[in-house]
């Protein structure tokens, strides 16, 4: 068997082995002599299926304390997004294509499914984008938040898994849209959703969101990156 093909069938079965469970977030893996001894396979197969597991967000090898599993990330999914947002084709509306469905269908969902604790922590964000004394890190943070806590409202958390990456590379946006326009826009767009989701109305929840994100792709458009 040639070795790529032993690297592969090592490097898949310790994937399967972390994805059901069999070490948990925080283990350490066998060292790369036991693997390699179980296994009956070089050192260098051992290292370079510990490398593919490592690119995929799975292991990280850490001074001292071995190879360890690493928690559930969306690193992957987000680093893909941020090659495809660097290319030269890129359009900033593929992106508004993507979240309108997403956050809509999130807001109408968190109308249904949130709790008491899920609204104190939404009102919480209001406090902080309605107070203009607060500065631009913390009014871009708790827009983050406010989506986040909607996501999380949902019950669903792959809605947190598909929406976090996108949060993370639309921070630069909200910096120019938050810098530009205030954080009263989104406090007022905000409050609109929070009203409709606080009532338990699916319908209102969504549409006001889609016009939040609506509203926030215009301003999006007119501003300029610094």
């Amino acid at each position: 068997m040639k070795t790529t093909d032993h690297v592969t069938e090592l490097a898949d079965a310790l994937e399967k082995a972390i994805l059901k469970g069999k070490y948990q977030a925080g283990d350490a893996l066998p060292s790369e002599r036991e693997l390699s001894a179980r296994w009956g396979v070089s050192r260098s197969v051992v290292r370079e299926a510990l490398g593919r597991l490592t690119s995929l967000g799975l292991i990280r090898s850490r001074h001292g304390s071995g190879t360890r599993v690493e928690p559930a990330s969306c690193r992957q999914v987000e680093l893909g997004y941020q090659r495809l947002i660097s290319r030269s084709d890129f359009d900033m509306a593929h992106l508004v294509q993507i979240r309108l469905p997403l956050e809509t269908e999130i807001a109408a969902r968190a109308a249904e499914k949130r709790t008491e604790q899920h609204l104190r922590a939404l009102e919480e964000t209001q406090l902080v984008l309605g107070d203009s004394r607060r500065n631009l890190k913390a009014h871009v943070a708790a827009d983050l938040r406010f989506h986040a806590t909607l996501a999380e409202a949902t019950g669903n958390p792959l809605f947190l898994v598909v929406l976090e990456p996108i949060q993370r590379l639309l921070i630069e946006s909200r910096r120019r849209t938050l810098g530009q326009f205030g954080s009263e826009v989104a406090y007022e767009h905000h409050g609109r959703i929070l009203r409709a989701v606080a009532a338990g109305d699916a319908a209102a929840a969504a549409e006001a969101m889609r016009r939040h994100l609506e509203a926030n792709y215009e301003h999006l458009r007119s501003t300029r990156p610094t």
